[in-house]
């Protein structure tokens, strides 16, 4: 059913490489005040799942895009009398949206329905189950090249909830085809990935060995919505052997800077102080997260971005 020249953002493994260059250069071009495109389309954004800055972030690069923006409430939504996803996005389609933005819990989903969706509808992966943020791993690097080390000398290290992460799994796919120097990645065993590439990724077991000679470390939270509760580490606990503080960041390399995606549990993976202390890129990744996905949305229709 797809039109196959219609561009669809799933994943950072089916990106080619020019395509990432040319988004994480216009992201930067777009937060140095260079002037948006004026896009005649529809985007509607329909989450599954609680989100804030992803939605939102969306919503406002559309809106200075010129785009018109629906968001869909799914509580009174055609999805509570039993409507099938695919059903809707034709929905969509027929009405004269152009792209839809998905979140949805369940990973791969978004992946199988661009296989189903009308000719001439864009699907953009917002985030899917544990799978794919592709948007999320590009607004980071993109804050990276405007704020971090350059990657032949990135020493990073992703720090918390690896194995239900769909930002370390985009992340690490996206650093490594921007040949960073050394990727670490640390946690508690039972949450490290068993499902993740994590080809030329070294393992830490310790937050000492996370820290050690890192100049960039991204800190994740607990996903509770994925685990049972059982499953919950004491928060505590965890703080103490696994939450960033400032004597913890003290064991890094001089003036290693701070990454998280949000949204923060401050106390658990991180401490407030480091959080909104001088290291702290976690806004900057707010901020670029609207230009990247200004970026996005001007790829997705058909814009020449360099791809």
């Amino acid at each position: 059913m797809t039109d196959p020249a219609t561009r669809h953002l799933l994943d950072i493994e089916t990106l080619e490489d020019r395509t990432i260059r040319a988004l994480l250069d216009r992201a930067k071009a777009l937060s140095a005040g260079a002037a948006p495109g004026t896009l005649d389309r529809t985007v509607a954004n329909l989450f599954f799942e609680p989100s804030t800055r992803t939605r939102v972030s969306f919503e406002l690069a559309a809106l200075r895009l010129g785009m018109r923006v629906i968001n869909i409430e799914l509580d009174r939504s055609s999805s509570t009398k039993g409507e099938t996803l695919v059903d809707t996005t034709a929905t969509l389609a027929a009405m004269g949206v152009d792209c839809i933005v998905l979140r949805h819990p369940e990973t791969g989903r978004c992946h199988r329905l661009a296989a189903e969706v009308p000719a001439g509808l864009s699907l953009l992966n917002a985030g899917d189950g544990s799978g794919h943020h592709p948007s999320q791993a590009l607004l980071d690097a993109a804050t990276i090249e405007a704020h971090g080390p350059a990657w032949p000398e990135l020493d990073l290290c992703i720090v918390g909830d690896i194995r239900h992460s769909r930002v370390a799994r985009s992340g690490l796919a996206l650093f490594r085809r921007l040949h960073a120097a050394r990727l670490r990645i640390g946690g508690p065993p039972e949450l490290m990935p068993d499902d993740i590439d994590l080809s030329g990724v070294e393992v830490c077991r310790t937050l000492s060995e996370s820290m050690a000679g890192a100049n960039l470390v991204m800190m994740l939270r607990i996903q509770r919505e994925r685990m049972d509760q059982a499953g919950w580490p004491d928060a505590e606990r965890y703080h103490n052997e696994w939450g960033l503080s400032e004597r913890a960041l003290s064991r890094a390399a001089p003036g290693c800077q701070v990454m998280h995606p949000g949204p923060i549990n401050r106390g658990v993976e991180i401490a407030a102080d480091v959080a909104d202390g001088p290291k702290s890129l976690i806004l900057d990744q707010v901020r670029m997260g609207v230009f990247m996905r200004m970026a996005i949305l001007e790829w997705l229709a058909g814009e020449a971005i360099g791809s």
